[in-house]
């Protein structure tokens, strides 16, 4: 939605003729002017994600559940790997390895979702 707001946007307040000529005839064949069609898009916008995702309390519910579950299973393989190795420092490399699971996962659901708003607009 960025990308169409902008793009709108530079065309709204373009020096060049046809641009500004480009933004009359949708501002004229909506019957609004430009700010509140972006609006209206806007909140269309968040609609359909709300829609989409059930609600956006349950997505963060869900994306807090992932990135718990990964920091768990990682802690518990190095946890695991380090009692094979040197079991002495098991207790220090546990949290490390939440830590390294949450953050990877973390990392991975912002990608997917540059993704998907990127594949959206």
């Amino acid at each position: 939605m960025i990308e169409l707001h902008n793009a709108l946007t530079i065309l709204a307040t373009s020096s060049v003729a046809k641009d500004r000529d480009a933004i009359t005839r949708i501002e004229k064949v909506a019957q609004e002017d430009i700010h509140s069609i972006v609006q209206r898009l806007e909140n269309q916008s968040v609609l359909v994600e709300s829609v989409e995702f059930g609600s956006i309390e349950q997505s963060r519910q869900l994306a807090k559940t992932l990135i718990i579950s990964a920091g768990l299973m990682c802690s518990g393989l190095s946890c695991l790997l380090t009692i094979w190795f040197k079991p002495s420092v098991a207790i220090a490399v546990t949290p490390i390895g939440f830590i390294t699971g949450a953050a990877a996962q973390s990392i991975a659901l912002a990608n997917e979702a540059r993704k998907s708003n990127k594949n959206n607009f």
